[in-house]
């Protein structure tokens, strides 16, 4: 091993005993998060964004923690997330963004859930529907992600719809596609195209509760003007990924540890993994940790990644397996079988922090946290 190997910060992953593999969630840096937020947009109500189950966090404990720290309400991508909420005792105000079934409006209306529109075909279907089973509706219009909602340039059309459905219309949102920018020059051709969309409806005299555009890097960079609401997902978690987000308090919540089921000295010479992809240049100390591709801890990060104990960092070597990785020890490692290493650091700075990991996979922070396998044990504190 390298004397000048990264350092890692050790934030007790886990005592043994607690299962093989085990993600930790702080929730109180969790509501730490949400507060810091709210500071960035004062008198704001702060809509949760906990689908994918919470970004990999725990959807259920994540929520119940936002709620009771003072969210205004959730939000899902799927009609099955709001139902596991509402089956789990969570009666906060609940969105769905883009649930186009006929069959969920019932459903959503009997929970008191409300549904997002995100086209004028799918809002003529919801009319009949809706007459039949009120719901809430909140209105997309795209601003710039291209991917769904109303153009501005689409309303005229559909404003004798949109006036039939004028009782059930709670809320008006978009979406920034590229917030994190440094120059917000996408962000503000996106704010005017949402106000010119607002506009448009005032005009017809639909004026929903609701106005909600920002995400999370909306929110701490100020693009939030007229809004009512901001809508934050990843910076909850602490992985905003923008120079504003450590000024700001956010840090993340989540750190995985593995449990070290071998520690073995191994002559030069030895192979690790499928492949034979890594050997052993002289003797040294391997740690096998129970964690693989199936837990969600990517095959893309085999010969690159790292894992971190007591304030040290080591390098895994061989290709990443369905149920392990092996860490290169010291010759002088204290590492024994039954002891816990590091695989996903809170710490930012550390290599193997999510952030870090994200950029090794050449992804984002999102992806690394959303990949984790319901096989690995959430803990909450």
């Amino acid at each position: 091993m390298s004397p000048d190997r990264p350092q890692a910060h050790e934030s007790n992953p886990g005592q043994a005993g607690e299962g093989p593999l085990v993600a930790r969630v702080d929730l109180s840096q969790l509501v730490a998060n949400m507060h810091c937020l709210r500071r960035a947009a004062p008198g704001l109500g702060m809509l949760a964004v906990v689908k994918a189950d919470a970004y990999g966090h725990g959807a259920i404990p994540v929520a119940r923690a936002l709620i009771a720290a003072g969210a205004e309400g959730l939000c899902v991508a799927t009609l099955a997330e709001a139902l596991e909420l509402r089956r789990h005792g969570l009666q906060a105000p609940i969105l769905v963004f883009g649930d186009r079934r006929p069959e969920s409006v019932p459903v959503a209306a009997a929970q008191g859930i409300d549904l997002g529109v995100v086209s004028a075909e799918h809002l003529r279907h919801l009319l009949p529907l809706v007459v039949q089973h009120p719901v809430g509706l909140h209105l997309k219009l795209d601003t710039g992600m291209g991917n769904s909602g109303f153009q501005v340039g689409e309303l005229g059309a559909a404003m004798e719809l949109l006036q039939a459905l004028r009782p059930h219309l709670r809320g008006v949102m978009g979406h920034y596609s590229d917030a994190e920018a440094p120059d917000g020059r996408i962000a503000a051709n996106q704010r005017q195209t949402f106000q010119a969309g607002l506009a448009r409806l005032r005009e017809a005299g639909l004026a929903p509760p609701m106005v909600h555009h920002a995400n999370s890097a909306g929110c701490l960079r100020g693009f939030t003007e007229g809004d009512t609401h901001v809508r934050c997902g990843i910076g909850l978690y602490g992985l905003l990924d923008i120079p504003q987000a450590a000024p700001a308090g956010l840090r993340p919540i989540l750190e995985l540890s593995a449990e070290v089921t071998r520690a073995v000295r191994v002559p030069a010479g030895t192979p690790v993994g499928y492949g034979s992809t890594w050997v052993a240049p002289h003797p040294m100390t391997l740690a096998t940790l129970a964690c693989g591709y199936a837990d969600g801890f990517s095959r893309a990060l085999s010969n690159r990644a790292w894992a971190g104990f007591e304030g040290g960092s080591y390098p895994l070597v061989g290709t990443v397996s369905m149920d392990v990785v092996v860490a290169v020890l010291p010759e002088d490692s204290p590492i024994r079988a039954g002891d816990r290493m590091t695989l996903l650091s809170r710490h930012p700075q550390d290599p193997n922090s999510v952030l870090q990991t994200a950029r090794l996979l050449g992804t984002i922070g999102y992806e690394v946290t959303c990949a984790l396998h319901r096989r690995v044990i959430r803990q909450y504190f």
